[in-house]
């Protein structure tokens, strides 16, 4: 009787390694989201830049110099920009890998499950022991 209220408790273990995968779904899809927002800002103004720039041949030196002056403030917030970006490319590659662990560790619950209810059907004479069903752990 000890088994199967065993096997039972790791139904909750697997339910709540789906809620931190949940968790961090969420996570991936406000940092993807954000990361496609910037591109859809960045982009269109980073052309329209490239587009309308005048003919550094046809400008007096202040011009020339203010012109110059602008491109470098461009160059710098775009690069503030590509260093935002990264970080949310970092943590999107951070949950996509604790998803990755909690799946494992889902599927490691689930086979000493399967283990469990294999010795049970087959009168104990399985394979099964309690190293196969480690459990879900806090992947937060």
């Amino acid at each position: 009787m000890g088994k199967p209220n065993y096997e039972s408790s790791k139904l909750n273990d697997i339910s709540e390694a789906c809620k931190q995968a949940s968790i961090e779904l969420e996570r991936v899809g406000k940092s993807t989201d954000s990361i496609s927002a910037i591109s859809d800002l960045v982009v269109p103004t980073l052309k329209h830049l490239i587009s309308s720039a005048p003919s550094y041949f046809k400008l007096d030196a202040d011009q020339l110099r203010e012109a110059l002056d602008s491109r470098e403030t461009t160059i710098y917030s775009t690069m503030c920009v590509l260093t935002e970006m990264d970080e949310l490319a970092m943590s999107v590659e951070s949950a996509a890998a604790s998803i990755g662990a909690i799946i494992d560790d889902i599927n490691s619950t689930v086979n000493g499950i399967n283990d469990g209810i294999n010795s049970v059907l087959n009168g104990g004479n399985s394979d099964y022991n309690d190293d196969n069903s480690q459990g879900a752990t806090d992947h937060e």
